[in-house]
């Protein structure tokens, strides 16, 4: 089952830019709801959401969770995964993440579904668009905790402590998942 939370929805856009990154006159603002303009050489920035991804794993009705070591949302709940990289796909991004932050290898995902977040670093608030995959697992693996992971956590499927996790887009995924689970 395909929920969607957001259909339609444009959010406005916050630009970093006072001045146009080509030509540095005072005149860039918002065109329409993925660009900026500059109304004085015509420079336009595309501002469309960045791909990420993210794994909802299971084991035995627990789900594991990272502990966000870094800002933002440092010390928040959230699914193991990242950003996509350019050149990369969504699953080599999802192998390489769980690799880097749990230490976890050569495991079967299956695609669930996106969803719409916005993620604010440095002064930007970045669209992004994660797609989320889910892993059942039939042993508890040793983890090893790395990148930007304090610390990873299972915690029963049943429930979820919803308002301890850091994005919109994993609450809503994770709702999705509990709704299929009944």
């Amino acid at each position: 089952m395909i929920t969607n939370f957001d259909a339609g929805v444009a959010r406005r856009m916050e630009t970093p830019f006072t001045y146009c990154p080509a030509c540095g006159a005072e005149s860039f603002s918002q065109d329409c709801a993925k660009s900026f303009k500059c109304h004085q050489c015509g420079f336009i920035l595309f501002m469309n959401p960045s791909a990420a991804t993210a794994a909802i794993i299971e084991h035995d009705g627990d789900v594991l969770f990272a502990v966000r070591a870094q800002e933002p949302a440092a010390g928040r709940l959230d699914l193991p995964g990242g950003f996509v990289d350019a050149g990369e796909s969504v699953e080599a991004a999802l192998t390489r993440e769980l690799d880097e932050e749990l230490g976890l290898k050569d495991v079967e995902a299956e695609y669930m579904g996106s969803f719409p977040n916005t993620y604010p670093y440095a002064g930007v608030t970045y669209q992004t668009i994660d797609l989320i995959y889910t892993i059942k697992l039939d042993i508890r693996p040793a983890l090893t905790v790395a990148d930007d992971v304090a610390e990873a956590v299972w915690i029963d499927s049943n429930h979820i402590p919803f308002d301890r996790i850091a994005f919109t887009s994993i609450r809503n995924a994770l709702a999705v998942y509990q709704h299929n689970l009944k």
